[in-house]
């Protein structure tokens, strides 16, 4: 009923009430104006409004009391904390006036909060001593308990942190003299002592309390599931204050959800406030951005106070910050220190200066932070909130650093790492190694500098080990500077081994790891994974390939109905990009909470050795006559290691990295230029110039690339090249030395890092000893409706020297390839594929019924696969995240099983791919290795080229897209 009805009806009914019909009623309504606090305050207005009703309708001072009190609890629900005040002193006078004071005590609950938002302190620590008093003389021990927690958390608010633990005891104290049914207020007084404690940074004590807390709630099932859902938050907290971002993102996501499913969204939007901070410590900026635009948006039409506003404010200025939006950050903090200072909330305001400080740090306004730091680490210091302090600290020894004070520097970032390595804060304390060991260095310290960095990079190796998947590349991508620092020190002492060692912990770490611990991230339903998070990623990935399908146009109009083309042109490209990349992101949220739950434990603690990839290990796995080549860039030096089984030693081209830089732009042109001169009708005539360009640029790379080491080369018989950063894109096997190709001379073959060289090589070697049989391989072909005319003859040639039945076009589909998959040796797929630079998990490949994404790619079983070919386009680009992570197709079917790959680099020429496909199959299966076996078929195409009279084939773009991944051995 609308209010008008509602007060009809009581008009008419409650004159014949019963005395005790009319309790049960108004009891019953003030049970539910209570109960519509946080679900939907204006019907608790409603509600109180029918309690004065009929406490005019009967003459009930009580009842009308009653009413007041829901009257002011309902307008302070509502942020209307002035106009709630009048309500509660018109409530207490009439309960007096009655003679009822334990009632004028209850209304004290309310004034309190109340007074809370208008910054009313010793006013409302007064109603609270003075209640309590009234219910201990009354024996109302659990109403005494409550007082004395709201004090509680009104001084905790104020940053008077032993003021309220103090009260929080007692509040449990009291609590337990009752003795009977209280498990579930102390469980509560638990839960917020814990914040108390979780300020100060004792967080040990802070968790145990609040794992104490949930496990009560937890045993009360579905009627106290939001108490559950709110101890869930408040332990995220504590686990993204100490750096276990996981395992907060974890318990983040449960907790929005139990919020969600009962329809709180007020306190779902604040679990999402609170995700913020992960997301920003992760490097998600624009993810942390507009997620916390979205609760900026929502706390500033919602009834809260004005510190709910402000959190979301202060997150979002911390995005805006890795997004280089400086004057955008400092307008959002400068209106949430408004708010707070206006608010009364001191600790709050006083994070929001920290974060200032840091904001003109950052924008090199040394002094002004120099200021607000001063200040600010003043009150940490007062309120015992020893992690903000010890951020603080941080901050103004990077100050003295500014100012060339060295030594002060140093005392500040050594007392900040005591207190960070007393608290468990992980993110704080190799930031302090860091800073440690640039200080050491300046003094001239090399050994004392070398132990901290050392040091710094252990931390960071703590966070990585408690984080999921692509969670790990985003965190390392600030990190580049720390490991940059290390290396240069380590080569400029000569130890080179541990320079190299240093390079390999930032080189695809995560799936070095994750294949390294064989960790199962693969989608699975099971007991911990809610339905609807299966049935939210299914809608959204048809969703994604319909936008995706109009984006690219790769539905073919002509066999669609009037129906779908109409429904298609119905969608604009630009609308259909901004909606698949909204789907994108979805799906790639989806998998991660997937991810953290499949991962459970393992992201609550730290792995030892979590990755070994020592230089000397290394070398060990190395054959006699293969040269392992690892590269290294800073800003503008080259480092080239070189380990053989013997040594590892490293040349450098100082100034390198901008000649590179430019020659590989001047490269990729000359490619694009070539896929179009592809496609004339008189090739020769338009490779002419592109060919003698491209020669000239290869030269140029192989001068800065190979040259140093040329005299290595000569002696060797495998060549490993291990990429760092853009090298990543430059195919080193058609390198000009001025007469040849270097893969005209030796075999050559690819890793993303070295450690995955062992990984790669036992799985090949497995699936020899296993001798799975050839005739199980996996060759598919798609024609991709034409535009590939030899795709499907490339899959029939390789089908015949495999004798393989093939499946081609319609039958070609991803389900094939997930049921067969398992049990390939081989699998071939030549089809359309497409690199994603802008999305790397969405880079795909074209199948019969849909497209098969890096990120579905991850969910493949290839665990019996020697080889994968991608014949297909750019199916080998890749971006570089992290610090050194390649990110794309190809480490999808890493992650799968496959031993070893051979994708693309740039668009093939299909009919190219086919002839070289045929060579390559033909000495493969004979018995020589995968690397033999390419550079076989690149040499004698090269060679036919030569003779032939299409002597501009012998153009890299034809011959080169194809580059051999991981495990160099035979297949047979």
């Amino acid at each position: 009923m609308n209010e008008e009805q509602g007060r009809q009806l009581l008009q008419d009914h409650v004159p014949f009430f019963s005395s005790a019909a009319l309790d049960r009623l108004v009891y019953a309504l003030k049970k539910e104006a209570d109960h519509h606090w946080n679900i939907d305050a204006e019907r608790s207005l409603t509600l109180s409004g029918y309690l004065l009703l009929i406490g005019d309708l009967t003459k009930s001072v009580y009842y009308h009391a009653l009413g007041l009190m829901a009257r002011g609890d309902a307008l302070r629900r509502l942020g209307r904390n002035q106009e709630s005040l009048p309500f509660f002193d018109a409530a207490g006078d009439e309960f007096l006036s009655i003679k009822d004071e334990v009632s004028w005590a209850r209304t004290r609950f309310g004034r309190i909060n109340a007074c809370l938002g208008l910054n009313r302190t010793s006013e409302a620590l007064q109603d609270a001593e003075a209640a309590r008093t009234i219910f201990m003389r009354h024996g109302k021990l659990l109403r005494a308990g409550q007082i004395d927690a709201n004090a509680a958390i009104f001084n905790y608010e104020l940053g008077h942190y032993e003021q309220a633990l103090r009260l929080f005891d007692r509040a449990i104290e009291t609590y337990l003299l009752h003795g009977q049914d209280v498990d579930l207020y102390l469980a509560r007084a638990q839960g917020n002592k814990a914040l108390t404690l979780a300020a100060q940074g004792k967080f040990r004590e802070a968790e145990a309390l609040h794992e104490q807390a949930r496990a009560t709630f937890a045993r009360y099932g579905d009627q106290e599931e939001i108490s559950v859902a709110r101890e869930e938050l408040n332990i995220a907290e504590i686990s993204a204050s100490q750096g276990h971002y996981s395992r907060a993102l974890l318990l983040y996501n449960q907790s929005r959800e139990r919020f969600q499913r009962h329809a709180i969204i007020f306190a779902a939007y604040e679990v999402a406030q609170q995700m913020c901070l992960c997301l920003v410590r992760l490097n998600r900026a624009h993810e942390a951005y507009d997620l916390a635009g979205e609760t900026v948006e929502y706390f500033r039409t919602a009834p809260a106070q004005s510190h709910y506003l402000a959190r979301s404010l202060m997150q979002q200025a911390a995005a805006a910050i890795l997004l280089d939006d400086v004057r955008g950050s400092e307008e959002m903090l400068r209106e949430a220190s408004n708010l707070l200072e206006a608010g009364g909330f001191n600790r709050l305001a006083a994070l929001a200066r920290l974060q200032r400080a840091e904001l003109y740090f950052a924008d090199q306004q040394v002094e002004a932070s120099a200021v607000e730091v001063e200040y600010v680490a003043d009150i940490f210091a007062e309120q015992e909130d020893l992690p903000r302090l010890a951020q603080a600290i941080l901050l103004q020894a990077r100050i003295a650093d500014a100012h060339g004070d060295i030594l002060t520097a140093q005392d500040l970032c050594a007392q900040s790492l005591d207190v960070a390595q007393g608290q468990g804060l992980l993110d704080l304390q190799y930031r302090c190694f860091d800073l440690l060991g640039q200080l050491a260095e300046r003094r001239d310290d090399l050994v004392g500098a070398a132990s901290y960095y050392d040091r710094a990079i252990q931390g960071i190796d703590e966070v990585q080990s408690r984080l999921v998947l692509d969670e790990r590349t985003s965190f390392l991508e600030n990190k580049g500077g720390i490991y940059q620092r290390a290396i240069t020190l380590a080569l400029r002492r000569r130890e080179v081994a541990q320079a190299l060692t240093y390079v390999e912990k930032a080189k695809s770490r995560v799936l070095g790891d994750y294949l390294r611990h064989n960790i199962d991230i693969r989608l699975r339903a099971d007991d911990r994974m809610s339905e609807d998070i299966l049935d939210a990623l299914v809608k959204a990935r048809e969703e994604q390939a319909w936008f995706s399908s109009i984006v690219y146009h790769t539905e073919d109009e002509a066999n669609l109905s009037d129906t779908a083309i109409m429904r298609i042109r119905s969608v604009d490209p630009h609308t259909a990009r901004q909606e698949m990349q909204r789907r994108e992101r979805r799906i790639e949220q989806l998998f991660e909470q997937i991810q953290l739950r499949s991962a459970g434990s393992l992201v609550s603690r730290p792995r030892s050795n979590w990755s070994d990839s020592s230089a000397s290990t290394l070398g060990r796995q190395l054959d006699t006559g293969t040269l392992l080549v690892e590269y290294y860039l800073t800003d503008q030096d080259l480092y080239i290691f070189q380990l053989t089984r013997e040594s590892v030693t490293v040349s450098s081209v100082p100034g390198a990295v901008p000649q590179l830089e430019r020659l590989y732009s001047l490269w990729r042109t000359n490619l694009d230029l070539s896929g179009r001169a592809a496609m004339t009708s008189d090739q020769g005539q338009a490779f002419h110039s592109l060919q003698g360009n491209s020669l000239g640029l290869l030269k140029r790379l192989y001068d800065l690339l190979l040259a140093p080491i040329s005299a290595q080369i000569q002696h060797c018989r495998h060549l490993t090249v291990v990429p760092y950063g853009m090298l990543h894109y430059i195919p080193f096997h058609c390198l000009y030395d001025g007469t040849q190709f270097v893969i005209e001379r030796t075999e050559l073959s690819y890793l993303p890092s070295a450690s995955l060289m062992d990984i790669c090589r036992k799985r090949g070697q497995s699936v020899l000893s296993q001798h799975v049989p050839l005739y199980k391989s996996l060759v598919m072909g798609l024609s991709d409706n034409g535009r590939l005319a030899y795709a499907i003859q490339e899959a029939q040639t390789v089908a015949q020297q495999l004798q393989v039945p093939a499946a081609f076009n319609e039958a070609a589909t991803a389900s094939l390839l997930w049921n067969r998959g398992p049990s390939s040796p081989i699998v071939h797929i030549a089809a359309h594929g497409l690199f994603r630079l802008d999305a790397p998990n969405f880079s795909h490949i074209q199948l019969a019924d849909r497209q098969l994404s890096t990120i579905e790619v991850f969910n493949l079983n290839l665990a019996r696969c020697s080889l994968l070919v991608l014949s297909a386009c750019e199916t080998g680009r890749a971006v570089v995240g992290g610090v050194d992570e390649v990110m794309g197709l190809g480490r999808g079917f890493l992650y799968a099983g496959a031993a070893s790959l051979l994708p693309t680099l740039w668009k093939v020429d299909d009919a190219s791919s086919a002839e070289l496909m045929e060579l390559f199959y033909q000495v493969l299966l004979q018995g020589a290795s995968k690397a033999a076996a390419l550079a076989y078929a690149q040499r004698i195409f090269i060679a036919r080229a030569r003779a032939s009279d299409r002597s501009y084939r012998i153009h890299p773009y034809f011959w080169a897209a194809f580059h051999l991944i991981g495990d160099a051995g035979p297949l047979t």
